[in-house]
C-alpha cells in the first residue's frame, strides 16, 4: 500500500508533529479538522489522514500521533488515547521509582501495543511515509528512524515495532524512564525522547529527508511542488522571579531545562522553515497574533529581518510551501481566542493530565481560527 505512494507525479504533502506529552490534545484537535476538510466531505478521495499526507514525521508525542496516522487510524480514535487514558498512562511511579522517573511507563507501554500492534516501521501497510525522532543516548546521537526504502538505515530499522519507536521518542528525562531497542547488530541501544535533541518540532529535518539528494528520497521541492503542515503543542516563557534560582534545587532545574531546550529548538527550526517557506498569503500582524507559520517568539518581525533574508527577498527561494499552527500560552493570547478563563500556567506543563478538558477548548479555538480549506489549494490532487 505505502509503494504505491514512492513514484507520484503530483505535488508532496508533509506533516510535522511536535512533542509535549499531555498537550498532545492540541495538535489532535488541530488534526480533526483537518481530517473533516479533505476527508470527511462527499467523494473525498482519502479515507484518512494517512492517505492524504505522504510524509509524517514526528516527536515524542507527535510520534504516537504520526505513527497512528501512517497506519490508518482517524483522528478521533488517536484522540480518544489522550482524553480517556491520558490520566492512567501518566501513572505515579512507586516512592523508590520515582528516583529514576515520575511515572510508571507500564500503561504507557500497553496503550501503544494497544493501538500500534506489531506494525513495523518497513510495514508495507502503511498509508504513509513515517519519520520518529529519538535520541539514542547509548551512541549519544538524534536518531530519524524512516519507513522509506531509500533511507541508509532502513534495512537495518524496518523491523523495529512502531510501539517501540514511539515509547523511546516520548521518553521524556524525569517523566518516563529511557527505553531499551535492540537494533540489528543485537546491541541494547537506550532512547530518551526525541526532543532532548534540536527537533522537538522536526519540520526542517523532515524537508531533509524528503528533498535533499544525500537521503535518498529527492522529492522535488518548490512552493508549488511541496506543502508542509507542521503542528505544534503551545509554547510558553518559563521565567524564574528573580530571587529564586539560587534557591533551585537539581530537580528544580531538570524541569526548567527540559522545557526551554524544547521552546528554543521549536524556535530555531521554525525560524529555518520560515525562511525556506513560502509565506502566508497575509504576512499581517493578523497573521502574527494567530501565531500562524511565523517564528514563535515576542520580536517577531525583528528576528526575521535581523540581517537573514526574508520571504520577501528576491533572492530568497520559496523551497516549499509552509503553514505552522500553534499557540502561545499567555492571558493575552487565550483572550482572543476566547479562553479568558484558562489559566495559561496550569496547561503548560506535559503532564498536565488534569487540564484535559482545557487542552481540547485550546485546540479547538486554534483549528477554528487557524485551519482554512484554502491553504490546501494546489495540494488537492487525488494519486490517481
Amino acid at each position: 500500500m505505502i509503494d504505491s505512494k514512492q513514484n507520484l507525479t503530483r505535488p508532496r504533502r508533509l506533516l510535522s508533529l511536535d512533542g509535549g506529552g499531555i498537550r498532545g490534545i492540541i495538535p489532535a484537535q488541530i488534526l480533526l479538522k483537518i481530517e473533516n476538510l479533505l476527508c470527511n466531505q462527499p467523494n473525498s478521495p482519502w479515507k484518512c489522514l494517512g492517505d492524504y499526507f505522504d510524509f509524517i514525521g514526528g516527536t515524542s508525542t507527535g510520534s504516537i500521533i504520526a505513527a497512528g496516522l501512517a497506519k490508518g487510524m482517524k483522528v478521533q480514535d488517536i484522540l480518544d488515547v489522550y482524553t480517556k487514558h491520558g490520566k492512567e498512562i501518566f501513572s505515579h511511579n512507586c516512592l523508590i521509582g520515582q528516583f529514576w522517573s515520575k511515572y510508571d511507563p507500564t500503561n504507557l507501554e500497553k496503550k501503544l501495543q494497544e493501538i500500534l500492534g506489531q506494525t513495523t516501521l518497513g510495514d508495507k501497510e502503511l498509508k504513509s511515509y513515517l519519520m520518529i525522532v529519538s535520541q539514542n543516548v547509548t551512541t549519544d546521537r538524534t536518531w530519524f528512524f524512516v519507513s522509506h526504502p531509500n533511507n541508509q538505515f532502513f534495512e537495518q530499522n524496518k523491523n523495529i515495532p512502531l510501539w517501540h519507536l514511539a515509547r523511546a521518542s516520548s521518553a521524556a528525562p524525569t517523566y518516563f524512564p529511557p527505553h531499551t531497542i535492540n537494533i540489528k547488530n543485537g546491541k541494547p541501544n537506550e532512547f530518551v525522547d526525541g526532543a532532548m535533541s534540536q527537533f522537538n518540532n522536526p519540520s526542517f529535518q523532515l524537508f531533509l529527508e524528503t528533498t535533499n539528494k544525500d537521503y535518498g528520497i529527492k522529492w522535488q521541492t518548490g512552493a508549488d511542488k511541496l506543502l508542509m503542515i507542521s503542528i505544534g503543542t503551545g509554547f510558553n516563557n518559563h521565567p524564574v522571579p528573580a530571587g529564586k534560582a539560587k534557591d533551585y534545587t537539581i530537580i528544580d532545574w531538570a524541569g526548567y531545562s527540559i522545557n526551554n531546550f524544547m521552546e528554543d529548538a521549536n524556535i530555531q527550526q521554525n525560524l529555518l522553515m520560515g525562511i525556506i517557506g513560502k509565506p502566508p498569503q497575509s504576512n499581517s500582524s493578523k497573521a502574527k497574533d494567530a501565531d500562524v507559520t511565523l517564528p514563535e517568539i515576542d520580536n517577531i518581525e525583528e528576528l526575521r529581518t535581523g540581517g537573514i533574508p526574508t520571504n520577501n527577498s528576491e533572492s530568497n527561494s520559496q523551497l516549499l510551501t509552509y503553514y505552522r499552527h500553534t499557540t502561545s500560552f499567555s492571558k493575552e493570547r487565550f483572550k482572543k481566542l476566547g479562553l479568558s478563563h484558562i489559566d495559561p500556567d496550569s496547561v503548560s506543563s506535559i503532564d498536565c493530565v488534569d487540564r484535559i478538558r482545557e487542552l481540547c477548548e485550546i485546540g479547538q479555538a486554534v483549528a477554528e481560527e487557524q485551519v482554512k480549506k484554502e491553504k490546501f489549494n494546489g495540494f488537492l490532487e487525488p494519486d490517481n
